[in-house]
């Protein structure tokens, strides 16, 4: 690991031009993964989207680390090298991924300064911000923000420039139009105060997302934690208001509720509850930001494998049931959901961990349509060498489509579709 540091070290100063940093002053994380996929997307007589099915493999090098500077000054960097499919090689110069300068093949994806003094933490640059257990707002960004501890918890405030509009203006035809005080760029600015009382936790937060074409959608929220040892129950409430566009209305309630009971050190059985309001002609949100971070509760059975490419959708909107084949082929946006989650896992060995889920759930605003549907996953972790796992997750999702509104119904030909998805991925990780 100290070789590893040492030259990682070497090569930021050739490649970047920055001071020599002494080898027990930087501090390293990081993760070597090679995935492979299948779907079948085997969804019947919907139309215009006929289904088929798709195999391919990825890969990616993820290096973090963190520079300490001085006392209370530190600067933390993430970067990702040759993240692409198998095959993939940009422009088509050949010589693998990574090579011909593909656009997402090499990214940065953080590089922020802290600064902490006293009760004070001042970060700046480019970095995750996420508020709520439901990941509300859920954004990588370049931005402020500064915590502040008080007492048994904390304050944070922060502000990021979510989304800069870089097109010429009249006045600069040939510069970047990338303004602070210009109204389309977008910003997204919030609060929160987290605290911790014995077995008890509490977070109040809110934020305002706000840009172009005239959205402004604020929202507020609170989460609650108690930890009894092998009983743990939390829960979220959370409202979101204001303007999607200039001419549509933002909305939405949601909430979740979620307890869990280690039966033994090696057992563990939980349930959730989700609900999430719908509207027929407003705009509903379910996060701010640009959802980095992701979050899909009804796929996670302890693997890697359930934050990508094998995902479900929220559980709050109906309409991104299997991924948002409902939202993206039908037009529905905004149906809400009402659901239940039953989960479990098991520590078979300290090498092998099994993980399970099976969902249910339906629209909360039939308004338009209805969608009932299920979803079961299951996942295997085994860790067979230090540092090293191979990981398997499989997951099937099934559901059933009905028109109600009399154009929708004229516009698909039928008032029928049935949505069903099956999905399984693979992945051999190392992490340092």
């Amino acid at each position: 690991m100290k070789l590893v540091k040492i030259l990682l070290a070497a090569v930021l100063v050739a490649a970047m031009v920055i001071p020599a940093v002494a080898e027990d002053r930087l501090s390293l994380t990081g993760q070597m993964r090679v995935r492979g996929w299948y779907q079948d997307y085997s969804n019947g007589d919907i139309d215009p989207y006929d289904g088929g099915t798709a195999t391919w493999a990825d890969q990616r090098l993820r290096i973090g680390g963190k520079i300490a500077v001085a006392e209370g000054v530190s600067v933390t960097f993430r970067f990702d090298i040759t993240e692409s499919n198998w095959g993939t090689t940009g422009a088509g110069n050949g010589f693998g991924s990574g090579r011909s300068g593909g656009d997402y093949s090499n990214q940065w994806d953080r590089a922020h300064m802290d600064l902490v003094k006293g009760n004070w933490h001042l970060r700046a640059g480019q970095f995750l911000q996420v508020y709520s257990m439901t990941d509300s707002l859920d954004s990588q960004d370049n931005g402020v923000s500064v915590d502040y501890k008080l007492g048994n918890g904390s304050i944070n405030v922060f502000s990021m420039l979510d989304n800069c509009n870089e097109a010429a203006s009249a006045n600069y035809p040939t510069e970047s139009n990338c303004k602070l005080a210009q109204n389309q760029d977008t910003f997204l600015s919030g609060a929160k105060y987290s605290g911790k009382f014995d077995s008890f936790g509490l977070d109040v937060y809110g934020a305002n997302w706000h840009g172009d074409n005239g959205m402004n959608v604020s929202y507020g929220g609170v989460n609650a934690m108690m930890d009894f040892d092998a009983l743990k129950l939390a829960g979220a409430l959370e409202v979101f208001g204001g303007d999607a566009s200039d001419s549509v209305d933002a909305m939405g309630t949601q909430a979740m509720v979620d307890a869990s009971f280690a039966f033994t050190d090696k057992f563990t059985l939980g349930g959730q509850l989700f609900y999430g309001q719908g509207d027929k002609t407003d705009k509903q949100y379910v996060r701010l930001g640009n959802g980095f971070n992701g979050w899909d509760p009804v796929m996670d059975v302890g693997t890697s494998l359930s934050n990508e490419q094998i995902s479900y959708g929220s559980p709050f909107n109906m309409a991104e049931f299997g991924g948002g084949e409902a939202q993206s082929e039908f037009g529905i946006a905004s149906m809400g959901a009402m659901g239940a989650r039953l989960y479990t896992s098991f520590k078979a060995s300290d090498e092998l961990k099994i993980g399970a889920s099976a969902y249910i759930s339906q629209e909360e605003d039939d308004s338009l349509a209805t969608l009932d549907g299920y979803a079961l996953a299951a996942g295997v972790v085994w860790a067979f060498m230090p540092n090293t796992s191979l990981q398997f997750q499989a997951q099937y999702t099934n559901g059933t489509l009905e028109f109600k509104d009399s154009d929708l119904k004229e516009e698909f030909g039928s008032s029928n579709y049935d949505i069903e998805n099956i999905s399984l991925g693979t992945g051999l990780y190392v992490n340092f």
